[in-house]
């Protein structure tokens, strides 16, 4: 569930039950997985629409390092505080463009002045601490691919710990989207790309923003994706999906952690075949966007060359 439409999400174009992760079965979660390292509360949709989502943070911070990712539009004084007092979790506010006008267009719904403020109160809310974490992430594409040195500033007059700029965009394991949100080559399509992520790396060395920008393909045959060996995406309804990119258990479904162990499911038939072909570089349909290959039919399978 989500209070926004973005064009580039898979939720604005899919119409399913909704459904929410409770306290229970998250701690059901936590208990299947003993040496866990790192959890991110974020499903497909806003995390803080989950009135219990403050109170897993607060669980999965007893076990490691927590993140979410939000839109920086729900935000009430009771949030507000009780985000403030965590101190093992980072916040990351997605923040596409640099101007009311170009944020409003791509996360449609939101309001650019009312997420900034919240993300600016955030931090003074925090003070001197290190904790919570609170960063801006931007997913840039054609629309805003020209504000990402304003972005950068924008980061720093607010006070955040980290920009991360993203060409990566996912066609979520399917080839039949009703739009258009394949990945691209936002370079390709448009040379000054290039120039607009240099410009905002040199702001960034000026005033002192940490800046990380991913950018080009994101896998390959020399770097496998290490999902399959090293994470793995639960959906609320407890449906286990090889990563975040895919998200939708529709795509392609490991088990369920209600009705099987985790264990089992991370050390079934279908893991394993999956590894084998990353490994193969025998790419699956479903990740080949994320290898820069054109998406194929699921009975199109074939080697990758």
């Amino acid at each position: 569930m989500c209070n926004f439409a973005c064009d580039h999400c898979q939720v604005t174009h899919w119409a399913r039950k909704t459904t929410r992760l409770t306290t229970e079965r998250f701690s059901s979660i936590l208990r299947q997985l003993p040496m866990l390292r790192q959890v991110k509360l974020q499903g497909m949709g806003e995390p803080l629409l989950n009135r219990h989502l403050i109170e897993m943070l607060e669980e999965g911070e007893d076990g490691g390092a927590v993140s979410i990712v939000t839109n920086g539009s729900v935000y009430t004084e009771n949030i507000a505080q009780r985000l403030s007092s965590l101190r093992g979790t980072t916040i990351i506010i997605s923040m596409d463009g640099a101007t009311a006008e170009t944020f409003e267009a791509i996360r449609v719904n939101g309001n650019f002045q009312k997420v900034v403020a919240n993300v600016a109160d955030m931090v003074r809310r925090r003070g001197r601490s290190l904790w919570p974490g609170i960063e801006l992430r931007s997913v840039v594409t054609l629309r805003n691919a020209h504000e990402l040195p304003d972005l950068v500033r924008l980061a720093k007059r607010i006070g955040v710990d980290k920009l991360t700029a993203t060409t990566l965009l996912t066609d979520w394991g399917k080839e039949d989207m009703e739009v258009s949100i394949a990945p691209i080559d936002v370079s390709r399509e448009d040379p000054r790309v290039d120039q607009y992520i240099r410009e905002s790396r040199e702001v960034a060395a000026e005033i002192g923003m940490p800046l990380s920008v991913e950018h080009g393909q994101r896998y390959s045959r020399a770097n496998r994706c290490p999902w399959p060996w090293q994470s793995s995406y639960i959906a609320a309804n407890g449906d286990v999906v090889p990563c975040c990119q895919i998200a939708d258990s529709s795509v392609v479904k490991m088990g369920n952690v209600f009705d099987e162990p985790f264990a089992n499911i991370w050390n079934n038939g279908k893991y394993r075949e999956l590894r084998q072909r990353i490994a193969g570089n025998d790419i699956p349909h479903y990740c080949r966007g994320c290898y820069g290959m054109k998406p194929v039919a699921a009975d199109a399978d074939r080697k990758a060359v």
